[in-house]
């Protein structure tokens, strides 16, 4: 597969948050980051050895070479996570699931769990973000998903290409960019899937954002947060949503909660 260790190597080399600890005002750096020397040297390693990381000449590195890596590049535990998986990744094997009776009854096993929370909004994305089930309220939170066939709802496109979003989410640059982060997370095991590179084929050529941010190695997965809704009148809420991840069904379940606090509307 392509050198997607080294290539989550540099970008998160490349991060400008990073700056080594000899760093000070009287050396100038000409690059964001950090060089691969410094990863190197903080590491513990070879700038030989690490160079190999990154040009995909070494992909069995100890847990002992990526903990310290991790630490030196700060990552989160989802990149931490991601590391991990990238050295050990290949293409999976066809799976044994996915014969059509599997795919029903799990289809209807997640339309009886969102319609069971009603009246909260509630929908379960698949691992391509394509929304697998909803109820009436979850479908209502993107306005026109209602009017497109099933297949053709998925959320990190409507949250990076349709300008109905930046509407509705108040933080749509942080959800959108957590999108993208979830996106190549959830699809860590296999990066050359198929269907993942057409969806990203799809995306680069329709958003220079997605663009930047998959080129970026973005890793975060989905968790309960609290965000806000822009009704059509102006009106503002916030909503706490939580994630319920299904990992054997590579399925995660979103479900936004009452309305904890309203922002008056315009003119009260």
């Amino acid at each position: 597969m392509p050198n997607e260790l080294g290539g989550f190597l540099r970008a998160r080399r490349a991060d400008t948050g990073l700056e080594p600890l000899t760093h000070s005002s009287a050396n100038r750096r000409r690059v964001a980051g950090l060089r691969r020397e410094e990863v190197a040297a903080a590491s513990g390693i070879s700038v030989d050895y690490y160079t190999r990381l990154e040009q995909g000449r070494e992909a069995h590195p100890s847990d002992a070479v990526l903990d310290a890596i991790a630490r030196v590049l700060r990552l989160s535990v989802d990149a931490t996570e991601h590391l991990y998986r990238l050295r050990s990744s290949a293409p999976s094997a066809p799976s044994s699931r996915g014969a059509r009776g599997d795919d029903l009854e799990l289809a209807q096993r997640l339309a009886a769990l969102v319609e069971a929370v009603r009246p909260n909004p509630a929908y379960a994305l698949d691992r391509l973000s394509n929304m697998v089930a909803a109820n009436s309220e979850g479908l209502a939170l993107y306005d026109g998903f209602a009017l497109l066939p099933p297949g053709e709802r998925n959320t990190c496109r409507y949250l990076m290409t349709d300008n109905r979003a930046r509407e509705i989410f108040v933080e749509w640059e942080e959800i959108a960019r957590g999108a993208v982060a979830h996106l190549r997370a959830a699809n860590a095991e296999n990066l050359l899937d198929a269907d993942l590179q057409t969806l990203v084929s799809e995306l680069r050529e329709r958003s220079t954002l997605f663009n930047r941010w998959w080129d970026e190695h973005l890793v975060e997965r989905r968790r309960a947060s609290i965000k806000h809704l822009r009704a059509q009148d102006g009106g503002i809420t916030a909503h706490r949503y939580e994630v319920l991840h299904l990992p054997d069904e590579k399925v995660r379940v979103t479900i936004w909660l009452p309305e904890t606090s309203r922002i008056a509307e315009p003119g009260e």
